[in-house]
This record gives structure tokens, sequence and C-alpha cells, in this order.
């Protein structure tokens, strides 16, 4: 089942995205983006549960003229599923209902599989460069 982040999902999610995102950057840590997202846009942040489990998540933002989605994780045993594809389409639908026009995302260049996966979602990688500064 899908749903929003509730706040007894906190440790549930700092496990799940310890484990998929090993290699994510001090400012990534998993409780500053609980944190931020349970003040910002709380209702575009997903987490799919099964039998009291949560098994994976998809947070998504919109700023008035570009969606983003961020986070999408499923547990490495729930992959292959279909979990991540529903979070995705729940994620696209709150988006498409706040009027948002496109959807952008990010993707190691080197994590061939997932850019496979949003393929097949239907995104395509455009000619962009990325470029980012840290604030803090």
């Amino acid at each position: 089942m899908i749903r929003t982040f509730q706040k007894r999902d906190t440790d549930g999610v700092q496990q799940l995205w310890r484990r998929v995102f090993p290699d994510d950057p001090p400012w990534n840590a998993p409780e500053a983006v609980i944190r931020i997202k349970s003040r910002i846009q709380p209702e575009l942040f997903f987490v799919y549960v099964e039998n009291d489990a949560l098994l994976g998540t998809v947070i998504a933002g919109f700023d008035g003229v570009r969606g983003w989605i961020h986070k999408l994780a499923v547990t490495p045993e729930a992959q292959r599923t279909g979990i991540a594809a529903a979070l995705m389409q729940e994620a696209e639908s709150a988006l498409l209902a706040l009027g948002c026009p496109k959807v952008n995302l990010q993707v190691r260049a080197t994590n061939e599989q997932v850019i496979e996966f949003y393929r097949q979602a239907g995104y395509h990688i455009e000619e962009r460069i990325s470029m980012g500064k840290r604030l803090q």
C-alpha cells in the first residue's frame, strides 16, 4: 500500500536509504532529508508498506515550474516486483494534480540498471549539464 510518510516511518526510511544509497554524500543524510521534507511539501513524500514492513519510498517536489523525483528506493528483496513503478506513478500523479508540466530527476551516469528502469518508465536522457552548489 502506498501512503504519505508518517513520523512512525522514520526508522524504516533511514534503514532503507542507508542500505540502498550507501554512497550518498553527508548532505543527503537520511535524518536531514526526512526533517526537511517533513516541513516542505510533506504530501509529496510517499512510502510503500506491506504487512507493516516499509519496502519503498519516493520523494517528489514541485517548484511551480518543474517537478523533481528523489529517493526512489525499494528494498533489494522487493526489487523488480512493481513497487518502484507504483511509487513513480503515485509521485507523477500527485505532481500532475498540482499542475506540474514536466518531471526531472538525476541518476548517476554509472547506474545503468536504474537508467534502464527510468527509460522503461518513459523518461529520456536530456542533453543538459547538471550543476550544483552546496549552501551549507
